[in-house]
C-alpha cells in the first residue's frame, strides 16, 4: 500500500557547532510545499537539493549550489529527512556547516517525531533501482541493486585501528531508522585525531559528538547501538544518497567506502535517471 507525501507540522531550528569549523551555525527546517520537494534556501534564493554539486568528500560533503552558496555536513540531516519519509522540506542553513549536534542523525529525528507530520493528498511514488550501479575503487566499492525493500548492508574496515572491522545490514523503514541508525555517532579512532586536526578539520569535535575508539577502552564499549561504526556509515551513504532529491530503493553494498565513494555512486545514479533506468 503506497504511503502519502508528507512533510513537517511545524517549523524547527536546530543550533550548535560545525564539528569542523569548530564554528556556530544553525539550520532551519521547515514544511515545504506538496511536490516541492527537498530544498535549500539562501536569502531570496531557493534551489533543489538536486542542484547541489559535490566538491569535497573528504571527511565530509561539501555542497556548492548554483548561486555559489556553499554548506557542508549536511548528511546527517539529510539522512534522517530520508530515514523519517519526509518527502517535501525546505532547509535554511545560517553558517558554513550544518550542527553536528550529539553527532548522530537522532536529534534531528526526535524532533521531527515532537512536531509531527502532515499528509498530503497524493501517494509517494517511490523511485526503485531497475538496473544495477556499481562503483569501485581500489578495495572500495559501493553497488545498488534492484530490490523489493530500501536496504543498506555496509562493512567497514580500519585494521591499523582498534575500530577494526565491522558490517551492519539494516532494512531501513522509520522506525529501524530511529532504532537502528539514528542514534550511531561520526567516529574516529584516538590515534587519527591529531592528523584530523593538522588538516584544518575536526575543530568542532569532542567526547560529546564523536564516538572515539581508542586503545584505551575496549572497541564496542559505550556503544549506542551494535556495531555503531558500521551504522553511523549507513547514516552517511543514506544523506549523500539524499542529494538526488529522494532515496531510490534499492540494496545498497558498500565496502570499505566514504563521502567519496558515496559521491560517485551519486554521480552514476544521476547519469541513470537521465537514461531511464528507474521506475
Amino acid at each position: 500500500m503506497l504511503r502519502k507525501r508528507r512533510t513537517l507540522r511545524e517549523e524547527l531550528v536546530f543550533q550548535g557547532r560545525g564539528i569542523h569549523s569548530g564554528k556556530r551555525s544553525s539550520v532551519k527546517v521547515a514544511p515545504n510545499a506538496e511536490g516541492r520537494g527537498l530544498t535549500f534556501s539562501f536569502g531570496t534564493e531557493r534551489y533543489g537539493v538536486s542542484e547541489a554539486r559535490i566538491e569535497d568528500t573528504k571527511r565530509r560533503t561539501v555542497l556548492i549550489f548554483p548561486g555559489g552558496e556553499r554548506v557542508s555536513t549536511a548528511e546527517h540531516l539529510l539522512s534522517a529527512i530520508a530515514g523519517t519519509g519526509i518527502d517535501d522540506a525546505d532547509i535554511t542553513p545560517e553558517g558554513e556547516e550544518i550542527p553536528i549536534l550529539d553527532g548522530s542523525s537522532l536529534p534531528f529525528v526526535e524532533k521531527f517525531a515532537s512536531v509531527g507530520f502532515r499528509e498530503f493528498d497524493s501517494p509517494y511514488l517511490p523511485h526503485a533501482i531497475t538496473t544495477p550501479i556499481c562503483v569501485r575503487a581500489g578495495y572500495a566499492s559501493v553497488a545498488a541493486l534492484p530490490s523489493e525493500a530500501l536496504r543498506v548492508t555496509y562493512v567497514i574496515d580500519y585494521p591499523e585501528t582498534d575500530i577494526g572491522t565491522e558490517m551492519k545490514d539494516v532494512t531501513v523503514t522509520p522506525d529501524t531508522f530511529a532504532a537502528e541508525i539514528a542514534p550511531a555517532r561520526t567516529f574516529c579512532a584516538r590515534s587519527e585525531i591529531e592528523h584530523i586536526q593538522k588538516t584544518g578539520l575536526g575543530l568542532g569535535g569532542s567526547i560529546d559528538n564523536v564516538l572515539i575508539v581508542g586503545s584505551d577502552g575496549k572497541p564496542g564499549a559505550g556503544y549506542r547501538v551494535e556495531r555503531e561504526c558500521a551504522a553511523h556509515k549507513i547514516t552517511d551513504i543514506l544523506g549523500d544518497i539524499a542529494l538526488l532529491g529522494f532515496v531510490p530503493k534499492a540494496h545498497y553494498i558498500c565496502i570499505r567506502g566514504g563521502h567519496w565513494l558515496h559521491s560517485r555512486l551519486v554521480d552514476r545514479m544521476r547519469n541513470s535517471i537521465r537514461g531511464g533506468k528507474y521506475q
